[in-house]
Protein backbone atom coordinates (compact mmCIF):
# COMPACT_ATOMS: atom_id res chain seq x y z
CA UNK A 1 0.00 0.00 0.00
CA UNK A 2 1.36 3.42 -0.94
CA UNK A 3 0.83 6.32 1.44
CA UNK A 4 1.64 9.94 0.58
CA UNK A 5 2.38 12.51 3.26
CA UNK A 6 0.65 15.68 2.09
CA UNK A 7 0.71 17.83 5.22
CA UNK A 8 2.78 17.68 8.39
CA UNK A 9 1.38 19.44 11.43
CA UNK A 10 3.96 21.86 12.79
CA UNK A 11 2.43 21.88 16.28
CA UNK A 12 2.42 18.08 16.30
CA UNK A 13 6.17 18.12 15.74
CA UNK A 14 6.89 20.88 18.26
CA UNK A 15 4.82 19.32 21.05
CA UNK A 16 6.14 15.79 20.65
CA UNK A 17 9.28 14.06 21.83
CA UNK A 18 11.23 15.58 18.92
CA UNK A 19 12.49 18.72 20.80
CA UNK A 20 13.57 16.60 23.76
CA UNK A 21 15.48 14.22 21.48
CA UNK A 22 17.19 17.16 19.75
CA UNK A 23 18.13 18.67 23.13
CA UNK A 24 19.62 15.39 24.33
CA UNK A 25 21.69 15.08 21.15
CA UNK A 26 22.93 18.66 21.51
CA UNK A 27 23.76 18.05 25.17
CA UNK A 28 25.71 14.90 24.31
CA UNK A 29 27.64 16.83 21.67
CA UNK A 30 28.46 19.44 24.33
CA UNK A 31 29.62 16.72 26.71
CA UNK A 32 31.85 15.29 24.00
CA UNK A 33 33.33 18.78 23.58
CA UNK A 34 34.52 18.48 27.16
CA UNK A 35 37.19 16.02 26.01
CA UNK A 36 38.89 18.65 23.85
CA UNK A 37 42.54 19.46 24.51
CA UNK A 38 41.94 22.97 25.85
CA UNK A 39 38.90 22.43 28.07
CA UNK A 40 38.81 22.35 31.82
CA UNK A 41 35.74 21.33 33.78
CA UNK A 42 34.39 24.21 35.83
CA UNK A 43 30.93 25.45 36.75
CA UNK A 44 31.11 28.11 34.07
CA UNK A 45 32.01 25.48 31.48
CA UNK A 46 29.02 23.37 32.58
CA UNK A 47 26.63 26.34 32.34
CA UNK A 48 28.12 27.29 28.98
CA UNK A 49 27.63 23.75 27.72
CA UNK A 50 23.97 23.71 28.80
CA UNK A 51 23.27 27.14 27.32
CA UNK A 52 24.92 26.13 24.05
CA UNK A 53 22.77 22.99 23.94
CA UNK A 54 19.62 25.07 24.52
CA UNK A 55 20.59 27.60 21.86
CA UNK A 56 21.44 24.91 19.31
CA UNK A 57 18.14 23.14 20.05
CA UNK A 58 16.17 26.33 19.48
CA UNK A 59 18.00 27.02 16.22
CA UNK A 60 17.39 23.47 15.02
CA UNK A 61 13.69 23.75 15.87
CA UNK A 62 13.42 27.04 13.97
CA UNK A 63 15.02 25.38 10.93
CA UNK A 64 12.59 22.47 11.29
CA UNK A 65 9.57 24.80 11.43
CA UNK A 66 10.77 26.65 8.32
CA UNK A 67 11.33 23.36 6.48
CA UNK A 68 7.89 22.04 7.45
CA UNK A 69 6.25 25.31 6.39
CA UNK A 70 7.93 25.22 2.99
CA UNK A 71 7.02 21.52 2.60
CA UNK A 72 3.37 22.18 3.44
CA UNK A 73 3.21 25.13 1.03
CA UNK A 74 4.77 23.15 -1.81
CA UNK A 75 2.39 20.23 -1.21
CA UNK A 76 -0.49 22.69 -1.07
CA UNK A 77 0.24 24.06 -4.54
CA UNK A 78 0.29 20.59 -6.04
CA UNK A 79 3.82 19.24 -5.86
CA UNK A 80 3.89 15.58 -4.92
CA UNK A 81 4.70 14.79 -1.30
CA UNK A 82 6.79 12.04 0.23
CA UNK A 83 5.54 8.58 -0.70
CA UNK A 84 5.95 5.61 1.58
CA UNK A 85 5.32 1.99 0.61
CA UNK A 86 3.84 -0.06 3.43
CA UNK A 87 3.73 -3.84 3.36
CA UNK A 88 1.34 -6.09 5.27
CA UNK A 89 2.87 -8.08 8.07
CA UNK A 90 2.32 -11.80 7.61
Amino acid sequence: MKVEIRKIGIMNVLFSVFPVAVFVIMLVSGILGMFGPDSSFTVSFLMSMIMTAILNTLLFLVYTVVFLGVYNILCGIGIRGIRIVLEDKE
